[in-house]
């Protein structure tokens, strides 16, 4: 799976390309582990290129999103749309991670 990593002010941000799925889930939960134990700020999983996602990729998120809170920080999620946001939204998992616009919305409420 592609993805990339950078920083925003307060935040490290990956970026997810076309799928996050069974396939190609163990490709990130390692970078995943990086962000956890290397990073000290919130984390945003852009994902305004993912086309596809399924139960492992949310259980990733779930995980990630469990493992920050722990530490007292945040996750969110930017640029959701299509199948995944109809997915998220269906499992409630929007009321419990917060989605953004951009990353300029995420600053702008932080």
């Amino acid at each position: 799976m592609d993805y990339a990593t950078y920083q925003a002010s307060s935040c490290d941000i990956i970026e997810l390309q076309s799928k996050f799925n069974a396939e190609t889930v163990n490709e990130v939960r390692g970078h995943f582990d990086h962000l956890i134990k290397e990073c000290a700020g919130d984390v945003l999983v852009d994902m305004s290129s993912v086309n596809e996602l399924d139960s492992s990729g949310i259980g990733a998120l779930v995980f990630l999103y469990k493992r920050l809170k722990t530490e007292s920080r945040n996750l969110g999620l930017l640029g959701v749309n299509g199948k995944p946001d109809e997915l998220l939204t269906m499992l409630r998992i929007n009321q419990t991670i917060k989605q953004y616009e951009s990353i300029e919305e995420y600053l702008s409420k932080k």
